[in-house]
């Protein structure tokens, strides 16, 4: 049987290039002789033949659209419901179609839940970007990936608030900003970014600056390079070259010495190539906020964690705890461990995909 590989291309002017990132994950598995298949519009899908396709992602934008096409041999895994649309996507036809597929492979224990609630057998199996593997040399970089702030540095401010605290931030921290925010990158651009970006730039690298200075070092935090998923559509020019690009990251974040990031898909693929990863979640990315809830439940047990606040990003994990306590902030030379327990669910995952594409899953 022929291989699908599962896509998201998108039609804004933005990409999370983190999508990519899953199909990267799939392709390993693959190889180079597969048909792209649109997650988007898997109903509709047509073919000569009849397609293998691993259901790893984020669904989805149009759950109208939903469940796949007869052409579609599917295996669940890895799979996420977003939650503000599971009543839609959720449907007696969907109910009836997962049911044909049990069990059903959750990304995270959120969504096994809100199965088993629908009478779905269904089980936590982690996300397939942790059986990324490691075949990289790693170097003395450190990325941060998307972490949380906010203009500002506050969740409740108004806009122009948030900006007028920018710029006193600005003021404040100027010296030390003015070193490295024109390689600072970060994901939320304001207006303010079409007639000013240097000017924004510096905004957000002040804020930023001013809650991750407690707990890292100014040598990491001028020295450090900075990534953002969200990249534009017109950069690219096919599906092909956004594949190459999420390999190329991968590639980076395998080399890296560290990792902090808000992104689930720069942390748990960082965990799959054994890189130490370091996750700063917040109040607002645990709610109904910027990115959807639930998703991080199981997830984030695997990961150090960090939390930010208005003031400050501290410590949860007991290991960075001991880390800040002992050298006072995170610098070039901390070593931090690589959690190990992702391991289990990476061999599972990794048994089963195989046992999948060979032609005798069950």
């Amino acid at each position: 049987m022929k291989n699908g590989l599962l896509i998201c291309s998108g039609s804004g002017a933005q990409k999370n290039i983190g999508d990519y990132i899953q199909s990267v994950a799939q392709e390993q598995f693959i190889g180079p002789d597969y048909c792209y298949v649109e997650r988007e519009s898997l109903n509709t899908y047509k073919s000569d033949e009849k397609i293998n396709l691993i259901m790893n992602a984020w669904f989805m934008w149009n759950p109208e659209n939903f469940p796949p096409s007869d052409y579609i041999n599917p295996l669940f895994i890895s799979f996420h419901i977003v939650p503000s649309v599971a009543q839609r996507l959720l449907t007696d036809k969907t109910i009836s179609y997962l049911k044909k597929y049990e069990p059903i492979g959750a990304r995270d224990k959120g969504t096994m839940k809100l199965l088993q609630s629908y009478g779905i057998d269904s089980y936590f199996s982690g996300c397939l970007t942790l059986t990324l593997g490691r075949n990289f040399v790693a170097d003395d970089s450190i990325y941060f990936v998307d972490p949380y702030f906010e203009l500002g540095g506050d969740y409740y401010a108004n806009k122009l608030l948030k900006i007028y605290r920018s710029v006193i931030l600005s003021m404040k921290h100027r010296k030390t900003v003015s070193k490295f925010y024109k390689h600072f990158n970060y994901e939320f651009k304001t207006r303010l970014n079409k007639m000013f970006p240097l000017l924004e730039k510096f905004l957000m690298a002040a804020s930023f600056y001013e809650s991750y200075k407690s707990s890292f070092s100014d040598d990491v935090l001028i020295k450090a390079k900075y990534i953002t998923h969200a990249v534009n559509q017109s950069d690219f020019q096919n599906e092909e070259e956004k594949m190459e690009y999420a390999r190329e990251l991968i590639r980076k974040y395998a080399r890296a010495h560290l990792i902090i990031t808000s992104r689930i898909h720069c942390a748990l693929p960082a965990l799959g190539v054994e890189t130490p990863v370091i996750f700063v979640n917040s109040e607002k990315l645990r709610g109904n906020g910027v990115r959807s809830a639930g998703r991080f439940e199981g997830l984030i047990d695997l990961m150090h964690v960090m939390e930010w606040t208005p003031k400050s990003v501290n410590a949860v994990t007991k290991e960075i705890q001991e880390q800040i306590c002992t050298e006072g902030k995170i610098n070039m030379k901390t070593n931090i461990s690589v959690l190990t327990t992702y391991r289990k669910y990476a061999k599972e995952l990794t048994e089963k995909v195989c046992k999948f594409l060979d032609g005798n899953f069950i």
